[in-house]
């Protein structure tokens, strides 16, 4: 194939870019939903970004390590998984009963959060 080589460079460049803004879209979420619940992280809004980034490399950092293999083995057997489904069942659940009148209600609760 005729100019494999620049395919193959455009390809891992686009999953770097890809990983990188998805870590930067979880970040952004954590730092938008803490800063909203305490307000003083808002006025602090640098420091705690500097704070998290360094808690996030240290945490990445252990990954790196000679028992980088067993941290990412204990993450991949208890941080996804089941335990993701079995929050998201039980999210499920708890709004299906606050909501067990009307899914109308609901709706309306939705439209009026996307509207804000």
């Amino acid at each position: 194939m005729p100019g494999s080589t620049f395919w193959a460079i455009i390809f891992f460049m686009m999953l770097l870019t890809l990983g990188l803004d998805s870590s930067f879209g979880g970040s952004e979420a954590v730092i938008t939903a803490l800063s909203d619940e305490f307000p003083v992280i808002g006025r602090n809004r640098k420091s705690f970004v500097a704070v998290l980034f360094t808690v996030d490399f240290f945490v990445g950092l252990a990954c790196c390590t000679q028992g980088g293999f067993y941290v990412f083995g204990v993450l991949e057997r208890y941080a996804a998984g089941y335990s993701i489904l079995f929050a998201v069942f039980c999210e499920a659940i708890a709004v299906s009963w606050i909501y067990e009148e009307s899914s109308n209600k609901y709706s309306s609760n939705a439209k009026k959060c996307m509207s804000e």
